[in-house]
């Protein structure tokens, strides 16, 4: 995992201001709220799900879809037996909160079925724009926005947070022809690529995962990323919710 600073974050953010930016439409924020940017990341239990939900107010779920059940099933690694409805009905007053659905099996075999099947459990739990699907294949993910489903288009990682000119080069030129050529309401990544995200799509809304930030010392990075207007959300492994205002006196 990469650790990046807080100056590294810095530094690189001033350097991006003297680059040639990609100048595409910004979509319009999904959720701009600057006390609630952090959601619970990997959240794919009830019992998880419910403790999780008293302090954010959404929620990352990891899913598989299978056409044999014509269901969505969480899991991280694997797939669980546990359904996403079951897990939605487990949540009282579901339609309250925020869902970031990471798809992780999504394919030319299941697209269509899978988004059907997403719009009947959003219509079913009254959350129109309240989910949204995260997947990293751009056409297939376009599926969702065309039906009107929140989207977030995956940017990979990369292994070194100063890869090549070429390198780069190459990931932003990929980024921009998708989000040119496909509607997205959000790009996500690892934290480690906001230097960037924000360097060539400073005007977009992005969406990170904080892997690996989730001891008392990476607090301050965290809040540190919550700073920036253009990171909409933020999922964090920490039980509580630090940017509440009880948290923020610490």
């Amino acid at each position: 995992m990469i650790f990046l600073s807080i100056a590294a974050i810095g530094f690189l953010s001033i350097i991006s201001c003297t680059k040639e930016n990609f100048d595409l439409p910004a979509p319009t924020p999904l959720y701009d709220f600057p006390d609630n940017k952090l959601w619970a990341h990997q959240v794919n239990t009830v019992e998880d799900a419910n403790a999780k939900l008293k302090e954010f107010d959404g929620i990352e779920i990891d899913v598989y879809f299978f056409e044999g059940d014509n269901e969505f099933h969480t899991g991280h690694d694997v797939a669980s037996e546990l359904t996403l409805d079951q897990l939605f009905n487990g949540i009282p007053r579901c339609s309250k909160y925020y869902y970031w659905i990471d798809f992780k099996n999504l394919s030319d075999e299941n697209a269509f079925v899978a988004v059907k099947r997403m719009k009947e459990m959003i219509s079913k739990y009254h959350l129109e724009k309240r989910v949204i699907v995260e997947n990293s294949t751009a056409y297939l993910l376009n599926y969702f926005e065309e039906d009107s489903i929140f989207t977030s288009y995956w940017v990979p990682s990369v292994s070194d947070v100063t890869f090549s000119f070429f390198a780069e080069n190459a990931l932003q030129k990929k980024v921009a022809e998708n989000l040119e050529k496909y509607r997205f309401d959000a790009i996500s990544a690892d934290y480690s690529m906001y230097p960037f995200l924000n360097k060539y799509f400073p005007a977009w809304n992005i969406h990170l995962w904080t892997n690996g930030l989730d001891e008392n010392s990476d607090k301050k990075t965290v809040k540190q990323l919550s700073h920036q207007s253009n990171i909409k959300v933020i999922l964090v492994d920490f039980d509580e919710n630090i940017l509440t205002s009880s948290q923020l006196q610490h």
